[in-house]
């Protein structure tokens, strides 16, 4: 413990103008996140017409109705029962906890509107010293149960997700038009959601100042991710759609969690970097294996050059080893003819350029001259890869001391330039 008095949970009600926002899987999402940094959280849906918490979560409902029966006890949603009943509390997978709207799955939406609001306050009033943060999945559109989630006597904020488009705009200024007192500047926020992310980067900058929270991206891993019925969130390495829900949270909440987001990005830091590490000392190896590499080529390139030189000067060091032996008869008056020169200079040299010429092609002859298919490859390709090999050492020099966004953003490139067949020595 450190001293701290422990303050009543912060109530935030995720609302929508329309259906689809992606608002149900989100409140999850910022559930899991703030149980990862250590805060202890409550999920009441209170979807009337969807039950969309409950159904995400249809197996833990399930079990648990189970156990409530194997203990005589029957197992009451926030549409269910009366205020004084005790309303049966879900554990999900990730850490945080539930309040389903319906374990019989009556028509929610026929439940009368006092008494829902007699349940979800009494809920909430029993619960806040045992939570840091309750989040009420509201449904979506301006109907009663809707208004009961996002009044002010019921959340302490409310959180509007929409998509961004010209059809969910209005509907946000019709639903703050709707409840003026209730979703008042200094309690509302704007989410928008399933961004492209090149538009998330454009409208992150001036947002907070107009109360919208940092916007969520989706790309292919976020869609494949909610296809399986999971969330996109990538705890151990981090990916945009985690760093964006970790902006979004920092705009909402602030410094409630500013010590515990930045604990965790720390700490995700440091393990992005670790294998940086690895990465740089391999890539070194490996340029110095090309390099080496492509030595041997060149000199293997050269001598083949000289080969066919030697052989062209054959004919010729046997034209002058001829001319030397007979200058030699000549001088010693073995044969008759009279040369015009009266040194045995040429003599010498002829001699001396056999001599030489002879121990080279007995030395090359000593070598493999043959291609030999491991190092079949081109002097322009090993070009190509030293090329790639340098920038990839460049970038991995840059990412050492790069932050968590850079880190997170370059991970997959790198990962697949660094697995590369032809670079790493293969195709």
């Amino acid at each position: 413990m450190d001293g701290r008095v422990k303050m009543p949970a912060k109530v935030i009600c995720m609302a929508s103008a329309k259906g689809g926002s992606g608002k149900t899987v989100l409140t999850a999402t910022f559930a899991a996140f703030l149980c990862g940094l250590g805060k202890n959280v409550l999920m009441i849906d209170t979807d009337a017409a969807t039950n969309g918490l409950t159904l995400m979560f249809l197996k833990e409902a399930r079990l648990q109705a189970e156990v409530a029966a194997s203990q005589r006890r029957r197992p009451l949603g926030i549409y269910e029962g009366d205020t004084k009943e005790r309303r049966e509390i879900i554990h999900v997978p990730f850490g945080a906890d539930l309040v389903p709207a319906t374990y019989s799955f009556i028509n929610s939406e026929s439940v009368d509107i006092n008494q829902f609001a007699s349940n979800l306050h009494h809920s909430i009033q029993a619960s806040r010293d045992k939570y840091d943060y309750i989040f009420l999945d509201a449904q979506a559109g301006s109907d009663h149960f809707a208004f009961i989630a996002m009044s002010q006597d019921t959340s302490d904020e409310v959180i509007i997700v929409s998509e961004y488009d010209p059809l969910s705009a209005a509907g946000i200024e019709r639903l703050k038009g709707l409840f003026r007192e209730d979703l008042t500047y200094v309690r509302t926020w704007i989410l928008l959601n399933k961004m492209l992310p090149e538009f998330v980067r454009s409208f992150s900058d001036f947002m907070e100042v107009a109360k919208y929270a940092s916007p969520i991206p989706w790309d292919a891993d976020v869609v494949r991710a909610y296809a399986k019925r999971k969330l996109a969130l990538d705890f151990e390495n981090g990916n945009e759609f985690t760093l964006a829900i970790v902006q979004a949270l920092r705009s909402i909440f602030g410094e409630d969690i500013e010590e515990a987001l930045d604990t965790w990005l720390n700490s995700r830091v440091a393990a992005l970097r670790e294998p940086i590490k690895t990465q740089y000392h391999d890539v070194e190896l490996r340029l110095e294996s090309l390099l080496r590499q492509r030595a041997y080529i060149r000199q293997r390139n050269t001598l083949a050059k000289n080969k066919k030189l030697l052989f062209a000067a054959i004919p010729v060091s046997a034209s002058a080893f001829a001319f030397a032996i007979g200058y030699r008869f000549m001088r010693q008056g073995l044969i008759g003819i009279h040369w015009p020169l009266t040194t045995p200079v040429l003599a010498e040299i002829g001699i001396v350029m056999l001599v030489a010429l002879s121990s080279y092609v007995l030395l090359l002859m000593r070598g493999n001259l043959n291609s030999d298919p491991e190092w079949e490859v081109s002097d322009s390709r090993i070009e190509r890869q030293l090329a790639i090999l340098q920038d990839r050492l460049a970038k991995l020099e840059a990412l050492k001391s790069a932050d968590v966004e850079v880190l997170v953003k370059n991970r997959a490139v790198l990962k697949k330039n660094y697995h590369d067949p032809e670079l790493m020595g293969g195709g």
